[in-house]
């Protein structure tokens, strides 16, 4: 095939599916026809694959004659350029149409029009020509990429010199903006269960929003999940999209107040965001999310940068999670007793929240510890514990194997920090903790969800 005269390299922000494409086809007999596509994707320096969302007449247009005109959009600069296109085979299945059908998944799942946005296919064709459309359009050399290894390879040593779980969530999440500019990202670590994520650190939001939770299968975080695979988005346009479809399927589903208490923070103006499945020994651990105020920055281009990125994190957090050589120590020798008003503490084994003077804390596993730790702490003045001993405590109902402790622990650590509720709970050692209680503690369990409740409701902000 001769050279194009306009490389699709350098017209790759156009083929990103930032803004839609006109298709035209044309029958057997010369009649045109005209529809809108969702998605031009980049294949390769001859071929690109278009969505097939399209009507019959396109579909019977292209099988008695295969030739077709798409006109792409730049979404930077909004120069338009025209691709002859001849239809080679449709797929319905591969690594192609796998990409393109997650991420037109993650953008229907956060729009709630999951049902609306099937993919039939992905239709693979051949550029013939490609050249700017009007007289304004500039074609720009393509942008080369720079050498990636270098930054990997400092990202992975530093990774190495971790020395805890909490320690790798950080300097992995601060690593990528210093090395890559991913400025804004949040780690989810999955449940017990495998159907919910929950966020245990973030770099670049305030509030962190450290405990929200997002259901498997919802928006970009739940549909790169659910389908293990990076999931890229250029075109988010409106702002917390992915936090406002999780909080709406939260409040479809009947879920109880405190699942909605924690919001996942997101960039008022994101423009596009990526989710970044991470895998350890074949079993789905967490999610790496990044968002971006600029269009395009997590093209096709990045995607294999990510895979690689989440791959080692994964790997990391693994080994840090899964590393049992803790101490076995956990005393009880009480420091002064705390004075004044006491802090009033309200469980609920519904769903295992805890709230602190009417302040919502933190609910689940983390709930059923701080809980845990509390009433020891009541008993006989208590305040260290070690991760041997609530690994071994049967009534916290951990999972036998990598159940997720460290990230479980870290979530509580950070949401009592930043709630400034008079308790404390900080990593002093390997494998101990120690709990810091400002005032005496009134405690009150409530078996089921009852009138309580209403009165121990998440203050503004919480």
């Amino acid at each position: 095939m001769k050279e194009l005269s306009v490389p699709l390299e350098s017209i790759g922000p156009c083929l990103q599916g930032v803004l839609p494409s006109w298709l035209v086809t044309c029958s057997a007999e010369g009649v045109p026809n005209a529809t809108i596509i969702s998605i031009v994707r980049y294949v390769d320096s001859e071929r690109v694959a278009l969505t097939r969302q399209f009507f019959n007449k396109t579909r019977a247009n292209l099988d008695e004659n295969p030739q077709a005109q798409v006109i792409v959009v730049d979404p930077g600069s909004g120069d338009q350029f025209v691709l002859d296109l001849r239809y080679l085979h449709t797929e319905g299945e591969g690594a192609i149409f796998d990409e393109v059908e997650a991420n037109l998944a993650a953008v229907a799942s956060q729009m709630g029009m999951s049902d609306v946005f099937r993919l039939r296919g992905v239709d693979i064709h051949r550029v013939l020509r490609c050249d700017p459309f009007g007289e304004t359009a500039a074609v720009q050399e393509p942008v080369a990429e720079r050498d990636a290894l270098p930054f990997l390879d400092e990202f992975m040593r530093r990774l190495a010199l971790c020395v805890d779980f909490a320690d790798a969530a950080r300097v992995g999440l601060e690593t990528l903006d210093d090395l890559f500019g991913f400025a804004y990202s949040i780690l989810l670590t999955a449940d017990e269960g495998g159907d919910r994520l929950f966020a245990v650190s973030t770099n670049g939001y305030v509030p962190s929003g450290v405990g929200a939770e997002v259901p498997v299968g919802v928006g970009l975080v739940g549909v790169a999940a659910e389908r293990r695979r990076v999931v890229c988005v250029s075109n988010l346009a409106r702002s917390r999209a992915m936090n406002a479809a999780v909080q709406d399927s939260l409040r479809r589903s009947g879920a109880e107040p405190s699942a909605l208490e924690i919001e996942l923070p997101g960039l008022e103006r994101v423009q596009s965001a990526a989710a970044v499945p991470l895998l350890a020994r074949g079993e789905l651990t967490g999610v790496l999310y990044l968002e971006s105020e600029r269009q395009g920055d997590f093209g096709p281009g990045k995607e294999r940068l990510l895979r690689i990125i989440g791959a080692q994190l994964a790997a990391a957090l693994a080994v840090l999670e899964a590393d049992r050589a803790e101490s076995d120590a956990g005393v009880s020798v009480p420091a002064m007793a705390p004075q004044g008003e006491p802090l009033v503490i309200a469980y609920y084994q519904a769903d295992d929240s805890v709230f602190v003077d009417d302040t919502y804390v933190i609910k689940g596993v983390p709930g059923r510890i701080l809980w845990k730790l509390l009433c020891e702490h009541a008993a006989d003045g208590r305040t260290s514990f070690s991760n041997r001993e609530l690994r071994l405590d049967e009534h916290l109902g951990l999972p036998a194997g990598n159940n997720n402790l460290e990230a479980r622990l870290l979530v509580l650590r950070k949401r009592l920090a930043a709630l400034e509720c008079g308790i404390l709970l900080d990593r002093v050692d390997r494998g101990l903790l120690s709990l810091t209680v400002s005032a005496p503690l009134t405690l009150a369990e409530v078996p089921t969800t009852g009138p309580m409740r209403a009165a121990h409701q998440p203050r503004a902000g919480a």
